[in-house]
């Protein structure tokens, strides 16, 4: 079933990139053939989900391709880890493909089929058996990055997006290809099961390449800069299917070397839990301060990817020091907020793409009020901010929950660096969840429920009364609610998935009932369930309790105008603007952020510029704007350094046959030279 449904991508690919719209008459069959193509790849995605919960029951399956008994076997193989991460990836990238079934995704029918690439490179990445297949689908998915980002020609910054995510991509399928090639040496086989068979002097060496490779995907410091303007340049469709959906396979990449490889050293547990801390910290910052709805997101995603890189360095914590309890808990809470983030995320982007469609903006300062004008996006705004800023009653709260509960567990660990760093990355996420609260509620106070600007745009519906798009909202807002009121459930799931990882300590996650702790007992509890029920009590019993002792006054509404300043009848909006309410931020984290205050041209067009001018009348205003501080001291300085090396390589394209067949001899016997010396 696994192959079946990497062929219907493939066909949903080549459908929808041959519906060609050449003149007027052919626009019919060009939408009915894009349409075909969402539809294929919404029902490949469901049997990769069904293939997924057969893996979690206990019936896994393998596809040989090619088999070489020294080398091992080349083709597809299911098991119960893999079953989790194709329920949680493709679980969400339904209604991700229903969305392309609205009126904008029908009419670009070649968005369509870069769509279905994403789908088929994912799928391909999630059921490898080995390395030449894992490599070949993490090339597709690169490629799929490349297409979907530059897609839409007419986004500003979408030239260089696509260039940042191409460059990455290649990065990363570099990393991976070296770590694997020097595992697979050493190991004598290319299956992804047998590359840690045989522990050598490289072995650190392998692993390090292999987390760096798929640290990169997910978008963990340094390598962030490329994931925000690659998701705000994505076209709407496709953003959640990136975000929530393709990311999915680095924190897979993350699991299975943690699977493969077993015990690392303390120097790279260290590493990846100071970068996994900075990540959560620096994202949220950046998110929290952001002027455009897009970018709020896209920076959520650094943030969320540092979250669950804290909660997958406790599990190599685990493994450092051999406490299987601790790798469970880091693998629980990871994987919970692997969950968490990839039906808010997919959430948020799907109703961003409403709001954008039906207000032809995404500036937070111009989108006030947007549940009254669009209010299954509204309704997508409010849960899925509501999830990522780990409120009760979410997905994010029992997720984020385990997580610090997981960091808290340093005084288990008998060696003073791990203890430290672990410290330290638990500073670091409490403070961002702190700050995503601040973050969020700057997106469901004033967008969502904020009053709309009297000169607001006029709306046009399209996407919001499409059924597509309303059936995507409430099934990604179902999953955040759901998976709160279901988490004894959900957590049993992940437990059966990981459990040949860690054996039968993830037992100990369930207290008994509907009560959830960190694996280790009598430690602390939390019942997500249970607030379902106490929760809506206890309002219910608030209101019920005033209409009593209020009697008719309860219901009288006393009107006055609203204070606007000190002076009597001072014009102007009377409120926060999205911009205001996070000067604070900027202020508090002026460091972090490197937030610079000057009087400038006041620039045209503000998606040029994160910063808002003060006084939009004028031609100099006083503006505040925020920089990237790993890409301002890490990434520009080298900028001279990698012109020099282009311009170098130009002088080899030479265009002499003769010279490119000298480069391809050199090529092949440094080969046999590396090859005959590891041998």
């Amino acid at each position: 079933m696994t192959v079946v449904s990497l062929l219907i991508f493939l066909a949903a690919g080549a459908i929808g990139w041959l519906a060609l719209r050449a003149d007027s008459s052919t626009q019919r069959w060009a939408r009915r053939a894009a349409a075909t193509s969402w539809t294929l790849s919404a029902l490949a995605s469901v049997l990769l989900i069904v293939v997924g919960a057969r893996a979690l029951a206990g019936t896994g399956e393998s596809t040989t391709l090619e088999s070489s008994p020294p080398l091992g076997a080349i083709g597809l193989h299911v098991d119960s880890l893999t079953g989790l991460f194709l329920v949680i990836t493709f679980g969400v990238a339904v209604p991700a493909f229903l969305v392309g079934l609205t009126r904008g995704g029908t009419s670009r029918p070649r968005l369509s089929a870069a769509a279905a690439l994403v789908g088929l490179a994912v799928g391909l990445v999630l059921a490898a058996n080995d390395l030449f297949t894992l490599l070949a689908g993490w090339e597709l998915l690169g490629f799929s990055f490349y297409l979907a980002v530059g897609f839409d020609r007419t986004r500003t910054g979408r030239g260089r997006a696509a260039v940042l995510a191409a460059g990455f991509s290649k990065t990363s399928g570099a990393l991976l290809l070296l770590g694997g090639g020097v595992l697979a040496a050493q190991s004598s086989s290319i299956a992804l099961s047998d590359l840690g068979r045989y522990p050598g002097p490289w072995t650190a060496l392998g692993y390090t390449l292999l987390l760096a490779g798929f640290a990169v995907k997910v978008g963990l410091v340094p390598a962030h800069v490329w994931l925000p303007p690659g998701y705000s340049a994505a076209p709407g469709p496709v953003r959640a299917l990136l975000a929530g959906t393709a990311v999915n396979a680095g924190f897979y990449g993350l699991w299975r070397t943690l699977d493969v490889l077993g015990k690392p050293p303390i120097w790279l547990t260290c590493v990846v839990l100071l970068l996994a801390g900075v990540s959560a910290v620096l994202g949220i910052a950046h998110a929290a301060v952001h002027a455009d709805l897009r970018g709020l997101i896209a920076w959520s995603s650094v943030e969320n990817a540092g979250v669950i890189g804290a909660g997958f360095a406790v599990a190599m914590v685990g493994e450092t020091v051999g406490s299987k309890q601790l790798v469970a808990v880091g693998l629980l809470a990871g994987t919970l907020q692997v969950i968490t983030h990839a039906a808010a995320k997919s959430l948020l982007f799907v109703s961003a793409n409403a709001v954008e469609a039906g207000l032809g903006t995404t500036d937070l300062d111009q989108l006030r009020g947007v549940t009254r004008t669009f209010p299954f996006a509204g309704l997508g705004l409010v849960v899925g901010g509501l999830t990522l800023a780990g409120m009760p009653l979410t997905a994010g709260f029992a997720s984020e929950w385990m997580t610090l509960e997981a960091l808290m567990q340093q005084f288990r660990v008998g060696q003073l660096p791990l203890q430290l760093c672990m410290a330290v990355c638990g500073i670091l996420v409490a403070l961002t969840i702190g700050i995503s609260g601040l973050a969020f509620v700057r997106l469901v106070g004033l967008t969502a429920f904020g009053k709309p600007a009297a000169e607001s745009k006029p709306a046009h519906f399209e996407a919001e009364r499409s059924w597509s798009h309303r059936t995507a909202t409430l099934l990604l807002a179902t999953v955040c609610l759901g998976v709160a009121a279901l988490a004894p459930l959900i957590v049993g799931m992940v437990a059966a998935a990981i459990r040949p990882l860690v054996g039968t300590v993830t037992d100990g996650a369930l207290a008994g009932g509907w009560i959830l702790q960190p694996v280790f007992p009598d430690f602390s509890a939390l019942s997500p369930t249970l607030l379902w029920i106490v929760i809506p009590a206890y309002v219910a019993l608030t209101v019920i309790m005033a209409v009593l002792f209020s009697g008719r006054r309860f219901w009288r509404v006393r009107r006055t105008t609203a204070w606007t300043s000190g002076s009597e009848g001072a014009p102007g909006r009377t409120g926060y603007t999205s911009y205001g309410f996070a000067n604070p931020i900027r202020k508090v984290l002026a460091a972090l952020l490197m937030t610079r205050h000057e009087l400038r041209d006041l620039s045209p067009d503000p998606e040029t510029s994160t910063g808002r001018p003060a006084a939009a009348s004028a031609r100099l205003g006083y503006v505040v704007d925020v920089t990237d501080v790993v890409q301002r001291y890490l990434y520009r300085p080298l900028l001279p350094m990698v012109r020099a090396v282009v311009a170098a390589a130009r002088k080899l394209q030479s265009g002499r046959l003769d010279a490119y067949m000298a480069y391809m001899l050199i090529a092949l016997l440094a080969v046999i030279v590396v090859v005959v010396a590891l041998t």
